[in-house]
């Protein structure tokens, strides 16, 4: 059966393409932008993605194949990006978005088509490829514990393979064996420096071993070669958070926001956690109710809160304490946080707002235990008094 291939060139290149590829029993489908890959893959079911760069703009180019070597796609799909001429900052790119190949166009008549038939030969034959492949095909059914077993397996019987070798690295941060993927990652590196996916990876233990500085020097050298990576740009802001440098981070994760909104999960949450820092509480309530669960905001706020009371710092802890309340997207955390504003109103002798806390706590849970006894310690003491 023959291969097939989707292309998305500029018209002047289609028609080389076209006979290249035809000549070697390829079939071959054209589209016309990249909003229509995603639909073309469903139902063209293609081997390989052959890109022309220059049928779009370039920034468009980068954050769409960025996003494919990151989905499921990728594991099905070998791909080829044609242009002017290969060049070192392309071959970087490469290695970032996990392309292939890139191909220039004066060699499209000569070895396009035989560099297509390499390429999905070397993919049929790979074994994590094949591994991934079937645990797609299983719906992904197996569990993280299931994956890095066969990760483990694959290492001990191709540990030379690059793919291989990567894959483990990453399964050493998880298991938190960062001086063993430092190790693995420099191998990589000394053979290709132009590995970008090394470079991730060492520079990702070293931002886990708390080495912000080397971190950042591996980052921007990254950077440099391959620019908007939006995962890098988190990573950078992760880097410059850890080494107290808050505005520098600010900016970091903004760039990253800037390219992809779909990182406002992991870059909002720092940014709300740096608007809470510098006391700017409405635009952190902004950024934790879009980037985390009402739990994990509440709990930024509430954390601060009980720090500021703590330290007597009661008008803060009270605004801290109304900030997570803004946060909240259901009541059920609402009687813990009212308790806690009644707490601290009692340690400011105002039994007035203690009382009114506390009713609103006895609102939304007239069993919370915690409520109900200071209610009752301040109801006594009330009578006492008078």
């Amino acid at each position: 059966m023959s291969k097939k291939i989707l292309s998305l060139c500029a018209q002047p290149k289609r028609e080389l393409v076209r006979r290249a590829m035809t000549d070697a029993y390829f079939k071959v489908s054209f589209i016309s932008a990249l909003s229509e890959v995603n639909n073309a893959i469903r139902e063209f079911k293609p081997d390989m993605f052959i890109h022309d760069w220059q049928a779009q703009d370039e920034s468009q180019a980068r954050q769409f194949h960025l996003k494919l070597g990151q989905s499921t796609n990728a594991i099905d799909l070998s791909r080829i990006i044609l242009a002017p001429e290969v060049t070192p900052q392309l071959l970087a790119f490469a290695s970032d978005a996990m392309v292939e190949r890139f191909h220039s166009y004066s060699a499209i008549p000569l070895t396009l088509a035989s560099e297509a038939k390499m390429l999905l030969e070397a993919r049929e034959g790979n074994a994590l490829l094949k591994f991934l492949r079937e645990s797609k095909q299983a719906s992904f059914k197996y569990n993280q514990k299931m994956i890095d077993a066969k990760i483990e397996e694959l290492y001990e019987s191709y540990p030379h393979d690059p793919k291989v070798k990567m894959e483990y690295a990453n399964l050493l941060i998880r298991q938190e064996s960062y001086q063993k993927a430092v190790v693995l990652a420099h191998e990589l590196l000394n053979k290709d420096p132009m590995n970008l996916r090394a470079s991730t990876i060492l520079s990702r233990a070293k931002l886990k071993m708390g080495q912000f500085d080397e971190a950042l020097t591996i980052m921007n050298r990254s950077n440099v070669l391959s620019p908007s990576n939006a995962d890098r740009l988190v990573m950078m802001g992760d880097a410059l958070y850890g080494k107290g440098d808050l505005n520098a981070a600010l900016n970091s994760y903004h760039q990253a926001l800037n390219i992809d909104a779909e990182k406002m999960p992991e870059a909002g949450r720092q940014v709300g956690r740096i608007k809470l820092a510098q006391g700017e509480l409405e635009e952190a309530v902004m950024f934790f109710k879009s980037a985390v669960s009402e739990d994990e905001a509440a709990g930024f706020f509430n954390n601060a809160a009980v720090q500021s009371a703590r330290t007597g710092v009661f008008a803060d802890a009270l605004k801290l304490y109304e900030s997570a309340l803004q946060t909240l997207k259901t009541d059920r955390l609402k009687p813990t946080i009212f308790f806690n504003i009644a707490l601290t109103h009692v340690r400011l002798n105002d039994t007035e707002g203690a009382i009114k806390a506390l009713k609103r706590a006895l609102h939304y849970d007239p069993n919370h235990d915690k409520a109900l006894t200071l209610m009752e310690k301040i109801s006594a003491a009330i009578s006492r008094a008078s």
